[in-house]
């Protein structure tokens, strides 16, 4: 059996007075793709920036490798290797792509192995090669997406996390998009995904769960949500 990279159970989660996650619990394999879906503002988004340190929560726990991480700042969870690429990018846009690639290797653990993380995220994304002197504002939004998981693996993430990576793409680009998730799930990365594109989020899922106004609803493989009379109703327009 695959080892167990991510704990998260109990998990309560506030904005201010506001509670935004109860009792929230999943579990993340090695190897494997986990999807959450839900609509907007059910609490999907929280859950990464929580597991990654840029929010605290109230209760609960996150094991990642069977340490506590919870509490801890971003910057630990990274050098603990999780990385997240969130909803929208956040790329630099007046640096060129290879300065915003050289970024994302600024651990210390991950700064030797600089030149060969680079030529591993050009060999997944032959677009942005040629353009390492290109500023990352004037690139395509499919092109910034790219470039926004190559940053994020220039860490050597053991956890990538992605949030919405499919948002205000053309269809043919989120195609292409989740070839690039199925090929670096082919080549052993675990991926803990957010995304709204309900069909190809649990199409390329091996487990998933769905979340409804912060709480887990239902939980199960890729394939069991995807024919689940339930999620067909309670998303018919995504899944046509």
């Amino acid at each position: 059996m695959a080892n167990l990279l991510l704990d998260v159970s109990n998990l309560n989660v506030f904005y201010g007075d506001a509670q935004a996650l109860w009792d929230v619990g999943f579990q993340v394999y090695e190897g494997e793709v986990f999807s959450i879906i839900g609509s907007n503002g059910s609490g999907k988004s929280t859950i990464l920036r929580t597991v990654t340190g840029l929010l605290h929560p109230s209760s609960g726990k996150i094991e990642f490798l069977g340490s506590r991480i919870d509490g801890k700042s971003a910057m630990r969870v990274v050098d603990a290797g999780i990385s997240l690429v969130p909803e929208g990018r956040g790329l630099f846009s007046a640096m060129t792509v290879l300065e915003n690639l050289e970024l994302g290797a600024f651990p210390r653990r991950c700064r030797s192995q600089k030149r060969e993380s680079l030529a591993w995220v050009f060999s997944l994304f032959p677009p942005i090669t040629t353009r390492q002197d290109q500023l990352a504002g004037k690139m395509s939004g499919g092109e910034q997406q790219m470039l926004a998981i190559g940053r994020a693996l220039m860490s050597k993430p053991k956890l990538l996390m992605l949030d919405e990576p499919s948002l205000g793409l053309a269809p043919l680009v989120v195609q292409k998009v989740f070839e690039i998730i199925a090929a670096l799930k082919a080549q052993g990365v675990t991926i803990l995904l957010v995304e709204q594109n309900i069909h190809q989020a649990l199409r390329i899922a091996d487990h998933a769960c769905v979340i409804k106004t912060g709480r887990i609803s239902m939980m199960g493989t890729g394939n069991e949500l995807l024919t689940d009379p339930e999620i067909k109703k309670a998303y018919m327009g995504s899944l046509q």
